[in-house]
């Protein structure tokens, strides 16, 4: 018979095939014995016998030898096999007439032969394609069989006759259920208590039969199922009836139809018992599961049964499963359906009498229960986490029901709420969802719960979780609360409470203990603010006007409280009759008692008289509520006050300092609501304000001290409600002045701005009597030097940053005057700090003869010489042995500097050419060496060495106490001789170079001893000692601007000169320039200045030392090496600390200053300055030379040689290589350098990047946008100029330091995150660096770069080597591309990048290393223009296409290696392409390739790996940014086809030929490409043939994921790909001679395995058209032998249509899978099998079977009962060793094997000694071990995800624990379960193994899992479908028992 062709004539659609199978007569049973035996009394055998199909054994053996019964069955059998040749539907009439014939010509038989497949013939023509006629001409061949066998072997062979007629019903005619019915009423009924094996099925069978009401055979099919009932016991059918409610949704309706008419009514717990059972449990999931159901009807149906047999009042059902239930039932109400709501709320509420229903009771429990365990559960189905606040929104409906519910799960919705919202689960989507909630929910519920919440958790004690202030907060932040009732009168009546609450946690000492959520708590108090109209505090008469409502409260507290504004109409009607009493807030009252009493926090009086009277709040509004909250606010402030002036140890100063902070915003805000009253006195006064004014001046937290200041001035300035006296006067103002003032230290750099602020705001306070004026003007004629320098120092910080504050003129005249009073001081100190003012702050600048000879020569002044030694360096210095008169030679150095001063240049050319008289040789030949006595020296060098003397000298330490006039006379001397020098025109060079030894060697000694007085005299002197000793004559003029250019301030703003011009200074040569080069050379000047620009304590002169270098510059030329470069590199060091000094000073927590002063922003505006200026001139030279005279030549080769000097280890700047000491290029050293110095400017500017410091006060905030501000435009500037001059070099720079900060970017396959454009946004603020030039520039740069290929710029080449080579220029130059925001400024680039790249083409062989950079930069360009109008241009469009096209084909024949190797590998130089071997992101892409390898390993890594990773490189880019782009960028189908034509010809098909194995890159090309659609007869070819490859399943699963894709596109595209796939599965031998069996076989099961992979690919039902032909070639493949390969991919194929195939569509199929699983399980209950091969197909029948139990859906659940008992409680949960035999088949094997020894090695040492009847698992084992959800499943090691994809030979595993002792999980445990299971329970299979090697591997299975389908069938388990998924793809991949 063609098996396929009832299709043909079929008279309905849809035609399901009738599928077949030959019998296997070898595979039936030898042995049969009756199972009648086995359920005896007796004692069951230790093996059990096998199922017996058609009659016992010994009947059977006496049969086999009557000849007439052989002919019997040789009749059977032929009239059998005549159903082969059916070919339509006329034919199988004649087959059934045959067969009957056969049984009607012996009737003397009582047994049917070959049963199995007449029973699988009478089913198969029961299919509802066939005719009715057919069907019962079938069903009179069933009922003369049943009538010939008899009850008896009815009840043996149930399954056999049962599996056939019961799902006819359904599909039955009218003439044809008369006479199905018959068979069940005649022949089943009387079977009675021997039908409850398939009595679930039985049930399903009957059910279709009550479909319809009104039907002619619905009160016969009634009458049937209650005779059914009244035949079984009453409680297994309710119970089997549950289950058909919970797992056939189809059934649902006519199940209800029975249940509605039959149901018992219920009334008491024995009535329960009786038609229940034991566990009502089953009923209750079941109506959980109904409830729910999609069919409006079904609900209605079933709602209608709850409400009528169910009633909640009754108490029949359990609280857990009440709950369950409720759970369950509430969702009706998201239907919207008023039928609906209707019967829920009949049952909630129950029949109650009198007018008003009460919601209480169990219903109300189990239904709030039952909403809190949903809020509860953290699901991330954004439709699970709306639905309770959905529920909320329809329950409101009904107000009985929805007020009370609400009211009690109110704050768990919100912390539900909360915590959705914080996980990032849908919180846009769930806030939005329950706004709809809030808006229709009463103001005063919200309120009231809220409160509740604030009075029970507020504050929360240690070890719980507070939870209300942080609610509150959430829950104003994410509702928009415009209602007038809760603005007018519950938030300030909330407001009230939460002072109150705060007041009380103080009252009691606990601030500290609850510091943090009084701090949060105070932040609520704020915000509250915002929600409170200012109407609510204005006064009486304004607020009459607009008062809301009063509130109604309950007469007590209670749970369902119901404000007036939500009362039902018949409460109103009821509330009219009584008495209303508003009670109103009166003085004198207590306002936390009010608002406790208002939101009900207390238990309330009843007074029996007042039952009538009806008490309504008016609340606290105007200015009680003002008031009432400045009273709380202020006593707050006050104990917080108290408890931080005590807070010694400063542990909680942050907290306490926010409480501050709020408390104060809080007082103000309500100062302004406060209205004065009329009388002035009556202003804010009282202890709380004395405490803050006490606290300014005591606490030591500056933000508690600007928050307390600003609050104090505003009350007192702007709202005026504290009288200026309290303020204003000098006992108290001053303590105030003195602690703000200490807060200008540099340790306190990021207050100084707001200090400065705060100190105007005081003197507005104190504006008529000056107090703060007074104080500042005292700070600076302190008595004591340190303090008065110090406050010099803080007076100019205060004064600079006063710039932008608008204050009066004639503020802080006295401390200004006493500032340039300082000028002219006596007082070394203050003249210094004065100039340092006038420097930095105001822009402007504020020696006779021979008796003056005697005095400085006096031999009373003695001397000692020695020597100190400062960093390993010698140099002299003089110590005063005994006392002289300082005062004197102050006086004369005075004296003389006047003189001088008023001479003039005349006065000292005289003293220059007049000579000292005779007699005073003798007294200065101590001091002066006289060569020649009869020339005595002049006066002049008499002076000069006098002073020098002075000048070097030094008081010991014997005499401390001359320190003081020694410093001035210091200062005078050196005046003395700055004025000398300046002044005159000549001088003689050894004079010179004596004062320049001793300046240098003097101001090495103040830098080490922190004396800064002295430096800024020496520094002139210095300086006029250079002017004069490099020039050899002076003009009056030069000599006066130079030394004005030094005293006045080099401005920091002047404008640089160009890098390419000279500084302008005129320099000449000549003996005094020749002498400087002796001078300049010393290492000791070049240690000095390095010194002063390093040693912190010198920073107060910073700025005189830098204008000092800067005036120096030109005279410098020839000390590059030795004295410009260590100053850079010294600067450059000091920016990184003032960096890192920046950053602690905005980060750290504890600022406080304690060991060296910080550097200050000034100071790094210093530094810049000069490092811009020093870069400028080290630029602007061509070149720089480097002479070093014969003095100080050792010395330097002593510091280079690493002897100890003063220069050893300072120069850490590379040096060009072409450097020597000899020949020094400054500028290459420089631009070799310019990625170092780039660096340090790019991490200075990230430092003011908000995100990369922590949380700032407002306060640091504005102070670091302050200073960033400036910082970033000085830096702007330097960044500018170096790109004016320097563009390549700096764009390079700034290259190699994005590449270092993106370490991955060249790896292109691994690019985990986006780039960081940090470097590129400062590339692109540099003023000049516009998109274009920085393009132009690199563009240049990669032409310099490749060989033979020239620039446009023939200026000049790059004067730097760089590390970037031109493939990484090409990299950046496409990230760039990427970075730029707008597409429309690209196209300024595309021209130029059209003609860079076409000047690659000539030699494309040479530059084939550059092709994929180029197709890269090329892509980012045109697929970013293509959205622009540029590219609408059509000649634009088409050259860009064609240029494209091209660059891609160069790159399509690199990656399929059809170019010359050697030739571009040669050409290029190694380090070239090292950057293209890096994968791993820890490579930086601009380190230098290593050089150790050796020349065979170099050429190795040239060769073939270099080959290999540029090709990998190609096809990332092709994959990643080409194909998806390819259609927008070409845009012409012609052209995307020969691209991918080419790309699959020399890429992609090789690969896939290879027989190393497919690359991943290939699979993922093919992937891209089927996404074009037009491409596919491209591909098509190559797919196939990889598909049909015998090696095309040995693939990783991630690998399958992309192969799915290909194959489904593909069998979309070409429709008859699955017919040709099925003709390739041969069912007959082929006619080869040479071909082997075992090949054969193998083919025959991996085709089958591809047509599995093909429908596992599709969608669902994708391949429905083609299911017939499938179903008809696994029917010829099950005829095979089963020893064939294919049988377990057979069973494989069967669990992919199950995922794939809707499961009606399977129905006709049964009768065939039936048929063989029941042979299956009859050859292993008959006898021992260990044939691997049987072994397995087993496996793969049993997972088949496993699946099956999961899906549960579908026919296939009406005969489960042939595997599996029923799973009901007292079936599944009995021990399988009892005397009965079970029915099941799966149940009778587990037995067989259970009762079996263990087989050897397959149980534990362990196992194998518990005891036979441990081996059973208990409920509870059942709980902790099936697999829910994606928690734990101990059934599978692992059960994660990725468990499926393992490769473990077996994860079932048998229950371990010691001999004798058996676990029990807790009941807690068992609790924690339930709970788990009930809420997120799935079902996953139970074997996930790949093969096995003995049957009893499969004994735990075979024996639980009856367990295992009822357990998750009670607890309404849902398929796992994702590990279902995975599980199946695993076992189709790499790995399986087919391979092996």
């Amino acid at each position: 018979m063609a098996e396929s062709g009832f299709s043909s004539f079929s008279p309905r659609p849809p035609s399901p095939t009738l599928v077949t199978s030959s019998p296997k007569l070898s595979s039936l049973p030898k042995n049969v014995v009756s199972t009648s035996q086995l359920r005896s009394q007796t004692p069951s055998p230790r093996v059990p016998l096998p199922q017996s199909w058609g009659g016992s054994n010994s009947k059977n053996k006496e049969l086999n030898n009557d000849p007439r019964y052989k002919k019997y069955v040789q009749l059977v059998e032929r009239n059998l096999q005549s159903f082969d040749s059916v070919n339509e539907w006329a034919d199988v009439n004649p087959f059934l007439l045959k067969i009957m014939r056969s049984f009607q010509a012996y009737p003397q038989y009582t047994i049917i032969p070959r049963s199995l497949t007449v029973a699988k013939r009478l089913a198969q023509c029961l299919n509802p394609a066939l005719p009715s006629g057919v069907h019962g001409k079938t069903l009179e061949v069933y009922a003369y069989i049943l009538e010939t066998i008899g009850p008896d072997q009815l009840a043996e062979d149930l399954m056999l006759w049962s599996y056939g007629l019961f799902p006819f019903l359904q599909h039955a005619s009218l003439s044809v259920k008369p006479q199905l019915l018959d068979i069940y009423q005649k022949y089943y009924l009387p079977l009675k208590d021997r039908l409850r094996p398939c009595l679930k099925s039985f049930i399903i069978g009957l059910l279709p039969g009550l479909d319809e009401e009104g039907s002619e055979f619905f009160d016969r099919v009634l009458e049937i199922i209650d005779n059914l009932r009244k035949a079984v016991d009453e409680s297994f059918f309710f119970q089997c009836m549950w289950l058909v409610l919970i797992n056939s949704s189809p059934h649902r309706g006519p199940a209800l139809q029975y249940l509605a008419r039959k149901m018992p009514l219920l009334t008491n717990t024995e009535d329960v018992a009786f038609v229940l059972g034991d566990d009502a449990g089953l009923m209750v999931r079941a109506f959980s599961a109904t409830v729910v159901d999609s069919q409006l009807l079904v609900q209605r149906a079933m709602l209608d049964l709850m409400v009528v047999h169910f009633p909640i009042s009754n108490g029949l059902i359990e609280n857990n499963d009440l709950v369950v239930l409720v759970k369950a039932a509430v969702g009706v109400v998201l239907r919207k359906d008023m039928s609906l709501n209707r019967r829920l709320y009949a049952w909630l509420l129950g029949s109650q009498e009198g007018k008003k229903k009460v919601f209480d009771g169990p219903a109300k429990t189990a239904l709030i229960t039952g909403l809190q365990s949903i809020l509860v559960s953290d699901s991330d189905d954004l439709h699970e986490s709306q639905k309770p606040y959905r529920v909320f929104v329809s329950l409101l409906d009904e107000w009985n029901i929805g007020y009370p519910v609400i009211q009690a799960v109110f704050l768990d919705a919100l912390k539900s709420l909360k915590r959705h919202v914080d996980s990032g689960n849908h919180g846009a989507e769930l806030i939005h969802t329950a706004t709809i909630w809030i808006d229709m929910t009463e103001p005063y519920l919200i309120w009231q719960k809220l409160s509740e919440a604030l009075y029970d958790n507020f504050p929360a004690e240690s070890g719980k979780e507070g939870y209300a202030v942080d609610l509150v907060i959430f829950f104003l932040n994410s509702f928009k609360l415009n209602d007038d009732e809760m603005q007018q009168m519950h938030i300030p009546m909330f407001l009230l409470l939460l002072l109150s609450k705060i007041q009380d946690i103080i009252q009691d000492n606990n601030l500290l203990l609850y510091a943090d959520q009084v701090n949060e708590a105070l932040l609520l108090c704020l915000m509250l603010f915002r929600f409170i109209p200012a109407s609510v505090f204005a006064p009486h008469t304004i607020q009459s006007q607009l008062t809301a409502q009063p509130t109604r409260a309950p007469k007590s507290k209670s749970s369902t409280p119901t404000p007036s504004a939500s009362q039902s109409k018949q409460d109103v009607g009821d509330n009219q009759q009584q008495a209303i009493k508003v009670i109103s807030f009166e003085p004198g009252m207590s306002a936390k008692d009010y608002a406790e009493e208002f939101f009900m926090l207390q238990p309330q009086q009843v007074d029996n008289s007042d039952a009538s009277i009806s008490k309504e709040y008016a609340g606290i509004k105007g200015q009680a509520l003002t008031q009432q909250a400045l009273c709380f606010i202020q006593n707050i402030i006050s104990s917080i006050l108290d408890v931080f002036m005590k807070d010694d140890a400063k542990a909680h100063t942050i907290v306490l300092r926010q409480m501050i902070q709020k408390s104060c915003k809080t007082l103000l805000i309500l100062s302004r609501y406060h209205i004065m009253p009329s009388t002035p006195d009556n202003r804010f006064s009282g202890p709380w304000l004395e405490k803050m004014r006490t606290a300014c001046h005591q606490l030591e937290d500056f933000a508690a001290i600007d928050a307390l200041a600003t609050t104090m001035v505003e009350l007192t300035v702007e709202l005026k409600k504290v009288h200026p006296s309290f303020l204003d006067n000098r006992e108290h103002m001053r303590p105030i002045v003195d602690r703000i003032w200490t807060f200008l230290a540099e340790d306190y750099m990021h207050l100084h701005l707001r200090v400065s602020q705060l100190i105007w705001m005081l003197q507005d306070v104190t504006s008529l009597s000056h107090e703060v004026e007074t104080a500042v003007a005292a700070y600076l004629v302190s008595d004591n030097t340190k303090s008065r320098i110090d406050a010099f120092q803080k007076f100019g910080v205060f004064w600079r940053l006063s710039d932008d504050i608008q204050h009066s003129s004639s503020a802080f005249v006295r401390p200004m005057m006493l500032m340039l009073d300082s000028l002219s001081s006596t007082n070394p100190s203050n003249r210094r700090a004065g100039e340092t003012w006038i420097r930095s702050n105001l822009k402007s600048y504020p020696r006779l003869l021979d008796p003056l000879l005697h005095v400085l020569y006096d031999h009373s002044i003695v001397r000692n010489q020695t020597e100190e030694t400062f960093h390993n360096e010698y140099f002299p210095v003089h110590y005063y042995i005994r006392n002289f008169n300082q005062a004197q030679i102050q006086y004369v150095f005075n004296t003389l500097l006047t003189v001088f001063r008023f001479g003039g240049l005349g006065f000292l050319r005289s003293i220059r050419q007049s000579n000292i008289p005779m007699d005073m040789i003798p007294v200065i030949t101590e001091v002066v060496a006289i060569t020649d006595p009869k020339l005595p020296p002049t006066y002049m060098e008499c002076f000069v060495r006098s002073a020098l003397k002075f000048i070097e000298s030094e008081p010991s330490s014997d005499y401390r106490s001359m320190l003081s006039l020694n410093e001035e006379i210091h200062m005078l001397a050196a005046d003395f001789l700055h004025f000398i020098v300046s002044k005159i025109d000549y001088i003689e060079a050894s004079l010179l170079t004596l004062i320049y030894k001793t300046v240098i060697n003097k101001m090495l000694y103040c830098i080490n001893h922190g004396r800064l007085d002295l430096q800024s005299r020496l520094l002139h002197l210095l300086h006029a000692t250079i002017l004069m000793g490099t020039t050899s004559s002076r003009k009056n003029s030069v000599s006066a601007g130079s030394s004005a250019s030094l005293n006045g301030h080099m401005s920091r703003d002047t404008p640089l000169s160009t890098f390419d011009g000279s500084t302008g200074t005129n320099r000449s040569s000549g003996e005094g320039e020749n002498l400087f080069r002796v001078v300049g050379s010393s290492p000791l000047f070049v240690k000095t200045v390095f010194d002063a620009l390093s040693v912190p304590s010198n920073r107060p002169i910073l700025q005189h030392w830098m204008d000092f270098l800067m005036l120096a510059l030109p005279f410098l030329t020839n000390y590059f090496r030795r004295v410009l470069l260590p100053v850079i590199q010294c600067l450059c060091d000091q920016i990184l600390r003032s960096r890192a000094c920046l950053v602690h000073a905005y980060t750290s927590q504890a600022r406080t200053g304690a060991g060296s002063p910080s550097l200050t922003d000034q100071d790094l505006m210093i530094f810049l300055t000069g490092l811009e200026r020093l870069l400028t001139f080290s630029l602007a030279e061509a070149r720089l030379g480097e002479e070093v005279d014969s003095v100080h030549k050792q010395e330097w080769s002593d510091g280079q040689r690493g002897k100890p000097g003063l220069v050893a280890n300072v120069l850490s700047i590379e040096l060009h290589p072409s450097d020597s000491f000899q020949e020094n290029k400054a500028r290459d050293t420089v631009l070799y350098n310019i990625v170092g110095v780039v660096q340090i400017f790019v991490e200075l500017w990230a430092v003011f990047d908000r995100k990369n410091l922590s949380s700032m006060s407002d306060t640091e905030e504005v102070s670091l946008q302050f200073v960033g501000e400036r910082v970033r435009a000085r830096l702007k500037r330097i960044l500018a100029g170096l790109y004016k001059s320097y563009p390549s070099e700096v764009t390079e720079a700034f290259v190699e330091l994005f590449l270092a900060e993106n370490s991955g970017a060249m790896d292109f396959e691994n690019q985990k995150s986006e780039p960081d454009y940090r470097t590129v946004d400062i590339l692109s603020a540099v003023p000049g660096a516009s998109p274009l030039a920085i393009f132009l520039t690199l563009i240049e740069s990669i032409r310099a770069r490749t060989q033979g290929m020239g620039t446009t710029r023939s200026k000049r080449s790059n004067l730097r080597i760089s590390k970037a080579t031109d493939i990484v220029l090409l990299r950046f130059l496409e990230l760039f591309c990427t970075y730029l925001p707008s597409a429309d400024s690209l196209t300024d680039l595309w021209p130029i990048c059209q003609n860079f790249v076409r000047d690659y083409f000539p030699q494309a062989t040479t530059y084939k290393y550059a092709f994929p950079s180029l197709l890269r930069v090329m892509t980012v360009l045109c697929d970013r223009l293509s959205y622009t109008a540029y590219f609408d241009d059509k000649k634009i469009r088409r050259d860009a296409s064609e240029l494209y096209q091209r660059v891609l084909d160069y790159c399509i024949l690199i990656a399929g290696r059809s170019f010359d190797q050697g030739l571009w590998l040669r050409n290029r130089n190694p380090q070239d392409l090292e950057l293209l071997e890096e994968s791993d992101d820890s490579k930086e892409s601009a380190k230098p390739p290593s050089s150790s390898l050796s020349e065979s390993e170099q050429a190795k890594r040239a060769g073939k790996t270099k080959e290999d990773v540029l090709i990998q490189q190609i096809l990332v880019s092709l994959c990643q940014i080409v194909l998806p782009n390819l259609r927008r960028i070409l845009q012409e189908q012609e052209r995307v086809t020969t691209m991918i034509t080419n790309l699959m010809y020399y890429v992609i098909a090789p690969s896939l030929k290879s027989r190393v194995g497919i690359n991943d890159s290939s699979v993922d090309l093919l992937c891209e490409i089927s996404k074009i659609p037009f491409a596919y007869r491209t591909w098509r070819k190559e797919v196939w043939e990889v598909f049909l490859d015998n090696r095309f399943f040995a693939m990783v699963p991630a690998v399958a994921r992309k192969w799915r894709a290909l194959i489904q596109t593909a069998m979309t595209s070409e429709k008859d790909r699955l017919a040709e796939l099925l003709g390739r599965i041969s069912t007959s031998p082929t006619s080869a001679l040479f071909t082997s069996r075992d090949q054969e076989s193998l083919n025959r099961a991996l085709m089958l395995r591809r047509l599995s992979f093909v429908i596992w690919c599709g969608t669902v039902d994708q391949y429905l058209p083609q299911l017939p032909n499938v179903q008809e070639k696994l029917v010829e493949l099950l005829k095979l032998s089963t020893i064939e390969q294919v049988h377990p991919e057979i069973y494989l194929c069967l669990r992919v249509l199950l995922c794939r195939i809707s499961s009606q569509h399977l129905n006709n199929f049964w009768p065939v899978l039936l048929t063989e699983l029941i042979q299956l399980f009859n050859l292993f209950l008959t006898d021992e099998n260990d044939r691997p091969e049987q072994v397995n197909l087993f496996l793969s029948a049993c997972k088949f079977l496993d699946l099956l139990f999961v899906l549960e859906d579908g026919q296939y659940f009406i005969h489960q009962w042939i595997f599996i008992s029923d799973a009901v409680r007292k079936t599944v949960m009995n021990s399988p060793m009892g005397e009965a035999m079970p029915h099941a088949l799966m149940d009778r094997l587990g037995k067989k094997l259970f009762e079996e020894a263990p087989l050897e090695g397959y149980a534990s040492s362990s196992a194998a000694a518990t005891l036979e009847e441990d081996r059973w698992l208990t409920e509870n084992d059942i709980l902790e071990q099936m697999s829910f959800g994606s928690n734990q499943n101990p059934l599978m090691s692992g059960s994660t995800l990725s468990l499926p994809l393992s490769t473990s030979s077996t994860t079932i595993v048998t229950p371990k624990s010691p001999p004798g002792e058996r676990q029990r999980p807790s009941s807690e445990k068992q609790q924690q379960l339930q709970s788990k299971t009930s809420t997120k329970a799935m079902k996953r299979p139970m074997l996930t193994m790949r093969s096995i090697s003995h049957v009893r591997e499969l004994e735990f299975f075979l024996t639980h899992v009856a367990q295992y389908v009822y357990h998750t069938t009670y607890n309404l388990a849902k398929p796992d479908t994702q590990f279902i998924e995975a599980l199946i793809e695993r076992d189709m991949l790499g790995g399986s028992s087919l391979e092996e």
